[in-house]
């Protein structure tokens, strides 16, 4: 955002969030530029939507949304595997601040971050476990950070490892793919084109040259690290071995400056267990590779089958693969296994009463669940499982954005709370037009709300946090206030209207708490849009009932 002189003389700056909430006309941009930009603005209002849910979730979903499993794993020398351990590890660092925070807020989990990174140089880096009963083979890049019992290095070879830095090493200077070094974060260690009093192309030629030399002499520096990278990795026992001969040379080679030195150190520890076992001498003919005769070349691993059975068996492999159109086959069999397994389950699970600790905060959803099914939300709890895709947890997200417009709110909703997610019959955002038509119509389209998606997280009696979000709350002239959720959905009979007057007494007692005034001053309703009907439930549960219905869970 442009700078704007403030009142005391000093410029004052917009936030990247408020200048990508605010791109201008699109004119200013090229096409492409203000598409991205574009995109960029609705994936970061989503995630602003979603910080309502734990901090775990939120976590995954800013993974998912901006892509960082993928920059994590495009950089330099992690793998895969180190990067997904390492966004697995803020995970539980998360899940681990969500237990133990009293309250486990965005700002407040930002903030112990950025306390671990000033006294405690960052976070334990996430670890990539090893199996101790196989040999790993690795190169050097993704070894970083893990450590074996017995590591061997090979190739530790003049020219080999460490490579030989060539004159045409690549820089920003001879290849676009690698950054300027201005903008490299490790800026400050790496060598750069200084052109500083440069006034003619001699002198812009002989800074190049300098800088040249100065690249190949970090490269080569770099080389040297990841050869120290190798050869540390050994709990116990390091083997080392190079050669005097590669393939395709005309020329012996030798034993490289890493590989003389552990020879050295080897030779001058022989007390401490070192030893060189074999040092072959030079070749008496440096110019004949031995490698470029022809010599025998074995397949490996070894078939331990004779040819004969092997056809045998790869014959009986493609049968099972493949069998027979029979009622009995091996599938069908499969499948009666599979289903008298989940029967079994079934069975338990109906006859087993499931003891889960008493959360100490919960949702207004979870709250919800709870009156409906105690023994579902028991199970969730004990064990955590990704939810099911939902897609009516996702409809009247139109009618919502609608709303929001036409009452002129600034904050965002929470996809636990939109509207309809509550309800199994929530209207679909095709039916928009419609939903527009029955709330213009209903006595709620003259009316001012005093506030629009109100979040909350407030303690209930001693032992119990709630969170939430309210759609809306109204004046109200016989209590003072009556908090509204819009429902695009059918009216609820039975257990399920009595379950969803739950979330009323919930949002009853966020709003009093947060408004400062007694209980009895606020009231509560659910208005079913489409059907133009309010429906004000009598009797909504007071605290000490909520905290009574969390009790019945059952608790060891």
């Amino acid at each position: 955002a442009p700078a704007t002189p403030s009142p005391g003389g000093q410029e004052e700056t917009g936030s990247l969030i408020e200048a990508l909430d605010d791109l201008g006309p699109a004119a200013e941009y090229s096409a492409e530029g203000y598409r991205r930009l574009t995109v960029f603005s609705q994936e970061l209002a989503w995630l602003r939507r979603r910080s309502g849910v734990s901090l775990a979730d939120l976590i995954d979903d800013v993974i998912a949304t901006l892509g960082l499993g993928i920059e994590v794993a495009v950089r330099p020398a992690v793998t895969h595997a180190r990067a997904q351990a390492h966004l697995q590890a803020l995970h539980e660092v998360a899940e681990e601040f969500t237990r133990i925070a009293e309250v486990p807020s965005l700002s407040a989990f930002l903030n112990y971050l950025a306390a671990a990174e000033d006294e405690e140089r960052g976070l334990e880096p996430g670890e990539v476990e090893t199996s101790a009963e196989s040999v790993s083979l690795l190169t050097v890049h993704a070894a970083k950070g893990l450590e074996w019992d017995v590591v061997a290095v090979p190739g530790l070879t003049k020219d080999v490892f460490p490579q030989k830095v060539s004159a045409r090493t690549e820089h920003w200077l001879t290849d676009p793919g690698h950054l300027p070094v201005s903008l490299c974060g490790d800026r400050e260690y790496l060598p750069d084109l200084d052109l500083t009093g440069v006034t003619d192309q001699k002198a812009a030629e002989t800074a190049y040259l300098t800088a040249k030399k100065a690249y190949q002499d970090a490269a080569a520096i770099e080389e040297l690290r990841l050869a120290y990278v190798a050869v540390t990795r050994a709990r116990d026992t390091l083997l080392c071995s190079g050669s005097w001969w590669t393939p395709g040379v005309t020329a012996a080679r030798g034993a490289s400056a890493v590989l003389e030195l552990v020879r050295e150190h080897a030779i001058s520890t022989q007390s401490t267990g070192s030893r060189v076992p074999v040092w072959a001498p030079e070749p008496e003919d440096p110019s004949i590779n031995p490698m470029s005769d022809h010599f025998a070349e074995l397949s490996w691993p070894v078939d331990p089958l004779p040819p004969g059975r092997r056809i045998a068996r790869e014959a009986a492999a493609a049968i099972v693969a493949d069998p027979p159109e029979d009622p009995m086959t091996l599938d069908s069999l499969a499948w009666d296994a599979e289903v008298d397994l989940l029967l079994a389950e079934r069975d338990r699970q109906r006859a087993t009463t499931i003891d889960v600790a008493v959360p100490s905060q919960l949702s207004v959803s979870e709250l919800v669940a709870l009156r409906r099914d105690p023994d579902r939300l028991a199970r969730r709890i004990r064990r955590p499982l990704p939810s099911a895709p939902a897609p009516l947890a996702r409809r009247g997200t139109a009618f919502h954005a609608w709303l929001e417009q036409r009452f002129g709110a600034t904050r965002l909703v929470d996809l636990d709370e939109l509207p309809g997610s509550a309800d199994d019959g929530a209207a679909s955002d095709e039916d928009l037009d419609e939903l527009k038509t029955a709330f213009l119509a209903s006595v709620w389209a003259d009316r001012e709300p005093t506030e629009v998606e109100v979040p909350f997280h407030i303690r209930v009696g001693e032992g119990l946090a709630l969170r939430g979000r309210m759609d809306a709350v109204f004046g109200d002239a016989r209590t003072g206030f009556e908090v509204v959720d819009w429902k695009t959905g059918a009216v609820p009979s039975g257990s399920e209207k009595q379950s969803a007057a739950i979330q009323l007494a919930a949002y009853r007692l966020a709003w009093a708490s947060l408004a400062g005034v007694e209980v009895d001053q606020v009231s509560a309703a659910f208005v079913y849009v489409r059907y133009g009907e309010t429906v004000r439930p009598a009797d909504l549960a007071t605290a000490e009932e909520l905290i009574a219905l969390v009790g019945s869970l059952p608790t060891r």
